[in-house]
């Protein structure tokens, strides 16, 4: 007697399909934090400062420097408050005009005026704290004592070393200290200290 193979023992030749495995989230790459630019680049500012400083004046000629009997005079300089607006063409620079208003008189009982055009340029100009100088001319009108025949427009150089914080994009703290150089009425030199802030926008 011949046997058969069952059926049911014959491979079957189709492998049962696998179930789908659920698919996986994909992972979120964490973006970088973006923070906003702390240089000064395209914003027009307003600076405010405060200071005084000590000057001293040594006159071309025999004319009064304020002390009389010396031919060179030191003293302090009036207390004064400055305004500086200013547009940053860079990151690092910026282009500025500072109007000096004096608020004491001075020995010619005047109060005089300058305004001192120039040019500001900042280290490390995206960092919080950073220091700054300026290259300036000066531009100053005074009354002078009567009959002292000295003209009442003079003109020098100015530069300035400052640090800056710049608490936000928009707003920073300074303190800074500077050298002013008077050629025109008499050799002037003042050394000026000063404080005060920055809006720019």
């Amino acid at each position: 007697m011949i046997a058969f193979p069952a059926l049911a023992d014959k491979p079957s030749s189709e492998e049962p399909s696998k179930p789908e495995e659920p698919s996986q989230p994909e992972e979120k790459k964490p973006q970088a934090a973006t923070t906003a630019s702390l240089g000064h680049r395209y914003q027009f500012g307003l600076g405010v400062r405060a200071g005084t400083g000590y000057r001293v004046i040594m006159p071309y000629h025999e004319e009064s420097c304020g002390q009389e009997d010396k031919s060179v005079c030191g003293s302090r300089q009036p207390f004064w408050l400055e305004i500086s607006p200013s547009f940053g063409f860079t990151r690092s620079l910026e282009l500025l005009v500072d109007v000096r208003l004096f608020l004491e008189e001075d020995f010619t009982n005047s109060r005089g005026l300058f305004v001192a055009p120039g040019i500001k340029y900042y280290t490390d100009a995206e960092d919080l704290f950073k220091m700054y100088f300026t290259g300036q001319l000066v531009l100053e009108s005074q009354k002078q004592i009567q009959n002292s025949g000295l003209t009442s427009f003079d003109i020098g150089v100015r530069s300035v070393l400052g640090i800056q914080f710049d608490i936000l994009r928009y707003v920073g703290l300074f303190a800074q200290g500077g050298i002013i150089i008077g050629l025109k009425r008499w050799l002037t030199f003042v050394v000026d200290v000063a404080a005060g802030v920055q809006i720019r926008y």
